[in-house]
C-alpha cells in the first residue's frame, strides 16, 4: 500500500476528508488506535510529520497487518470448519481465506448525509468485519455458497456494542422517531401537533364578524365551536433479542437480496425488519383506532398495545354516550351484513347528506369491510344490465356530494363510519423530549434487551367538525375484541355476524 491509499483508509476510519494542520486530535488518535493499534498510529503520525511520508508506508502496513492478521486467522479457522461440508473443493476454501485476509477496508459511508460533518454527530457505523457472523456473510459473498449458521450465535457483547454504536447516531434516532409518527398506514390522515401531556386548540372557531356599519361599538362574533382536549400518552418498548435466533434469518436476508453487511448491518436489520414492522402494526391496528387506556396495576406485568392510549373509535364511542357532546352523530341505523343492497346505498347517501356541505369534506372513513360492502351493494343496485363487473365504483364514491369512502387499516371489522374536516384529526408527539426512541441496550445472559420510549396520542381538535355513525351496541369491549382479534374464551371473532351485537360486521 502506498502512502495515499493508507491515508485514505485512515481518513475514512475517522470519517473525514481532510486533516486540519496535518495533526490528529485526541479523539482521532483514539479512533485510529482502536482500528489499527498503537504502532500503526505512531508510524502514521510520523508520516504526517515527514517530508517524505512514502518511506513510512511499509511500516504502517506491516503494523496494521500485525493487529488484523490474528483475528482474521481465527475467523478463517472457525469459518473453514463450517464450510468443510458445503464447499466441494479446496479451491473454494482458498478463495474464501483470501477474501477474509484482504487488506482492511474503509468504513462505508452513511446513506443519510444530512448530518455528516456537523459538530456533535458521531461517525458512521462500522461493520464489525472480524466478528464471526460477518465472516460468514463475507464468505457467502466471496464463494457464492451460502452456509447455514447452524448452532452458531452472535456474541451478545458484540451485538450490544454494535447496537450502541448504531443508536448513538443522532440521525438514527431521529429517523426512528419520524417513522413512528409517519410510518403507520393511516398516518397521512392525521395532522401532527407537538404537545406535552395534552393538547387543546388555543382558539375556537367563531361565527361571522361582518355587520352593517354605524357609528356605535356593537361587537359581533362569538365562539361557535368547541375545542376538545386531546391526551398524550407515554409508551415504551421492551424488546428482547436472542442472537442465536436472529443469525440464520439475517444471513439469508442478506444473501437473497444481494446486500453486503455495510449496506445492512445486523443492528439496522433488527430495527428495520423485526422491531419496527411490528411496532407500526401495533400502532395502526391496536392503538390509534382500537386503543382503550387502562391504568396499569401490576408494574411487573407486560400490557397490551391497546391498553396504552385512547384511540379514535374509543373517543367516538365515549362522545356518543356523552349527553353534552358537540359532535354530530347520525341517528339512523343499519346492519351492514343483513341490509339489502338498496338499503346500504341509501344509508351511505343519507349519511353523506348529513355531513355539513359548507365544510367541503371529501372523505368518509370506514373499515375495509364497510367500504367493500358499499361497493358491492352499489354495483348490484345500479349495475343491473350495465355489463360492468368488479369496478363500477372503484373509488367508493357517493353520488352528487363529491365524497368517497376511504378505508383505514386500523378500523378492522368496525361498523363505524365518520367524516371530519382535513386537519381536524390529529396525532400528538412530545415537544420537550429528544427523539431518543431506543435509549438503552443491555445484556442479560443470552439476550440483548432494547429499551425505548415515545409519546403518542390521537383525537379530534374541534367537536362540531366531526360527523359519525356509531351503532348503539358497539361498545369499548366490542371494539377492543376486534383490536386483539380474540374473544375472552380464546376464540377469534368471525368476519361477519348477524344481529346488532357488532353492528352487523
Amino acid at each position: 500500500m502506498n502512502w495515499n491509499k493508507i491515508k485514505a483508509v485512515f481518513f475514512k476510519a475517522m470519517g473525514i476528508t481532510s486533516l486540519a494542520e496535518n495533526k490528529l486530535s485526541a479523539e482521532q488518535k483514539e479512533i485510529l488506535k482502536g482500528f489499527f493499534g498503537e504502532s500503526a498510529l505512531a508510524k502514521f503520525e510520523a508520516g504526517l510529520a515527514s517530508e517524505n511520508p512514502e518511506e513510512h508506508s511499509k511500516g504502517i502496513y506491516d503494523a496494521m497487518k500485525a493487529i488484523i492478521a490474528p483475528e482474521a486467522e481465527k475467523a478463517t479457522s472457525e469459518l473453514a470448519a463450517k464450510l468443510k461440508v458445503a464447499l466441494e473443493d479446496n479451491a473454494k476454501k482458498d478463495k474464501l481465506i483470501a477474501a477474509l485476509s484482504e487488506e482492511p477496508e474503509g468504513i462505508p459511508q452513511s446513506e443519510n448525509t444530512e448530518f455528516q460533518g456537523k459538530a456533535g454527530v458521531p461517525k458512521v457505523l462500522n461493520v464489525m468485519r472480524k466478528a464471526a457472523h460477518y465472516a460468514l456473510v463475507y464468505g457467502a459473498m466471496a464463494t457464492g455458497a451460502f452456509v447455514s449458521a447452524d448452532a452458531a450465535t452472535i456474541e451478545v457483547d458484540q451485538l450490544k456494542t454494535e447496537f450502541g454504536t448504531y443508536l448513538s447516531q443522532n440521525q438514527t434516532n431521529l429517523q426512528i422517531h419520524t417513522q413512528i409518527f409517519n410510518g403507520f398506514t393511516s398516518a397521512e390522515h392525521f395532522r401532527t401537533v407537538p404537545a406535552t401531556t395534552e393538547y387543546r386548540a388555543t382558539q375556537a372557531h367563531i361565527n361571522s364578524v361582518s355587520q352593517q356599519f354605524n357609528a356605535k361599538w356593537t361587537p359581533a362574533g362569538n365562539a361557535k365551536f368547541t375545542p376538545l382536549t386531546i391526551k398524550n400518552y407515554r409508551h415504551k418498548i421492551n424488546y428482547p433479542i436472542v442472537p442465536a435466533e436472529v443469525l440464520d434469518t439475517y444471513l439469508l436476508h442478506l444473501y437473497d437480496e444481494g446486500l453486503s453487511p455495510d449496506q445492512m448491518p445486523i443492528t439496522k436489520y433488527i430495527i428495520n425488519k423485526l422491531v419496527f414492522p411490528k411496532l407500526m402494526d401495533d400502532i395502526e391496528k391496536r392503538m390509534v383506532f382500537k386503543g382503550k387506556y387502562k391504568l396499569k396495576t401490576d408494574p411487573n406485568a407486560a400490557s397490551s398495545p391497546e391498553d396504552s392510549m385512547d384511540g379514535i373509535e374509543t373517543i367516538l364511542i365515549a362522545e356518543k354516550a356523552n349527553p353534552a357532546t358537540k359532535m354530530k352523530f347520525f341517528t339512523k341505523s343499519i346492519d351492514w351484513a343483513t341490509a339489502t343492497d338498496e338499503q346500504v346505498v341509501k344509508f351511505v347517501e343519507d349519511f353523506a347528506d348529513f355531513v355539513d356541505d359548507d365544510l367541503k369534506i371529501k372523505k368518509i372513513y370506514s373499515s375495509k369491510s364497510v367500504k367493500k360492502r358499499y361497493q358491492r351493494a352499489y354495483e348490484k343496485h345500479y349495475g343491473t344490465g350495465s355489463k360492468v363487473v368488479g369496478g363500477m365504483n372503484k373509488e367508493a364514491e357517493v353520488d352528487y356530494v363529491e365524497m368517497e369512502i376511504h378505508a383505514l387499516d386500523g378500523m378492522s371489522k368496525s361498523p363505524i363510519i365518520f367524516a371530519t374536516t382535513p386537519g381536524n384529526m390529529v396525532k400528538l408527539r412530545n415537544k420537550s423530549t429528544p427523539p431518543n426512541v431506543i435509549n438503552d441496550v443491555q445484556k442479560k445472559d443470552y439476550e440483548v434487551r432494547l429499551f425505548g420510549e415515545y409519546w403518542l396520542g390521537v383525537g379530534f381538535e374541534i367537536a362540531e367538525f366531526v360527523f359519525a355513525y356509531v351503532p348503539d351496541s358497539y361498545t369499548d369491549a366490542q371494539q377492543g375484541l376486534l383490536a386483539s382479534n380474540k374473544y375472552p374464551d380464546g376464540t377469534s371473532p368471525k368476519t361477519t355476524t348477524t344481529g346488532s351485537g357488532a353492528g352487523g360486521l
